[in-house]
């Protein structure tokens, strides 16, 4: 049986675009301002991810 694919909440940012952005990041010097935002990215893509996982299960 194939897998249902999650509905998204449109309201909810969008992880593609995230990881995106979280690899651009990736690419520039270590730095505090780099970490921070690497931190808020985190935690919009765990909001964009939020219950994928228990819709799909």
């Amino acid at each position: 049986m194939p897998r249902p694919i999650p509905i998204r909440d449109t309201s909810r940012p969008d992880a593609q675009k995230i990881n995106a952005l979280i690899r651009l990041l990736m690419g520039k010097p270590a730095s505090r301002s780099r970490t921070t935002e690497y931190e808020r990215l985190l935690a919009l893509w765990a909001e964009a991810t939020r219950g994928d996982f228990e819709r799909a299960a």
